[in-house]
């Protein structure tokens, strides 16, 4: 179907799968998350709608969707939405603006009926008039980004007094870093967070380790743990990685050792070793108060990430009582 002059919207087939993967890499929204090998495992169901001219990609988003026509993040997915490819340095901002507009507008002529709509887009992703324009709501999340990683002695310099602190004080107290446990045990530790919040876990096993054989493959993952002197872990991150940019996707403590400082050290450590593989690293941040304010003291550029949503009436008020109420439901229906 051609739309504008030079354009054509249509959604690829699996087979094009590999040719959206490179354009994931190529433009500057693209990351990890939007990966196909990444989606075939975190949901059941996904479109790629992409908008070409003269046989090259040159905008896309991902449209995972669950049953009820649901489209929204899966799980372990903060980062979506439109794609773009790179701005051409000879061509005018206003030009480029222009040309954003036209292809984010045919984007959204193009999706699928819904009775919701609901995704978290890409920080570099900032132009949201065409959503406004089509009756989207845009709102406002917050992360945090070490932007460079290149130099790992000034970016221990930024931390905050408080993480340093923590640091030396797990060292202190013979607490190491290790990688030599797996999935199975980063879950429990994971876990503890959720059952000390009285909270149940939003994911489960089968899942993380559909997931971890993946990005172990791929060599797109990293798990560390922090143990006593006991030999007992006491914390846990797990990050996944590209070139671009590095992601603390979980993480987790024994709450009968919180303040030992485990968990900084476990966090310190992954930092380095992110930047030996990746330019950025990204606490994929927190609304919540507690969790935003430590996040914060690593000393990341605050980033802004925009939630798109639009739901019709009766979904929304579902939708609603679903939030509200997510603890419950996945303690009765387990998921």
């Amino acid at each position: 179907m051609v739309l504008m002059k030079d354009v054509n919207v249509r959604f690829l087939n699996e087979s094009e799968y590999e040719i959206w993967d490179e354009f994931v890499d190529a433009s500057p929204q693209g990351n990890i998350f939007n990966k196909s090998y990444w989606l075939k495992h975190v949901c059941s169901n996904f479109d790629i709608l992409v908008a070409e001219s003269k046989n090259k990609i040159v905008a896309g988003i991902v449209l995972p969707y669950m049953k009820g026509k649901i489209y929204r993040n899966p799980k372990l997915t903060p980062q979506l939405g439109v794609l773009l490819e790179p701005r051409d340095p000879k061509q005018k901002y206003s030009t480029y603006l222009s040309r954003e507009i036209e292809l984010s507008e045919e984007l959204i002529k193009s999706f699928p009926k819904f009775n919701q709509f609901d995704y978290n887009f890409s920080y570099n992703y900032t132009n949201f008039m065409p959503f406004i324009w089509n009756d989207f709501n845009v709102n406002v999340r917050y992360t945090y980004v070490i932007e460079d990683l290149s130099d790992i002695d000034k970016v221990y310099s930024d931390f905050q007094y408080d993480i340093k602190y923590q640091i030396k004080k797990a060292v202190k107290s013979n607490i190491t870093v290790t990688d030599r446990y797996g999935i199975d045990e980063f879950y429990e530790i994971n876990k503890k967070t959720f059952d000390r919040q009285k909270m149940q876990m939003p994911y489960t096993l089968e899942l993380l380790k559909n997931i971890d054989e993946e990005l172990a493959k791929r060599q797109k993952r990293k798990i560390f743990f922090a143990e006593n002197n006991e030999g007992k872990i006491i914390a846990g991150v797990y990050i996944i990685y590209d070139e671009k940019c590095a992601y603390y996707l979980m993480g987790g403590a024994d709450p009968e050792y919180r303040n030992m400082g485990a968990q900084a050290l476990t966090l310190w450590e992954a930092i380095k070793f992110s930047s030996t593989v990746s330019k950025q690293f990204d606490f994929e941040g927190s609304m919540v108060r507690g969790i935003e304010s430590a996040f914060r003291q690593y000393g990341g550029t605050q980033k802004i990430i925009y939630n798109v949503n639009k739901s019709n009436l009766y979904t929304k008020i579902a939708i609603d009582f679903a939030r509200k109420n997510k603890n419950w439901i996945r303690k009765v229906f387990k998921v």
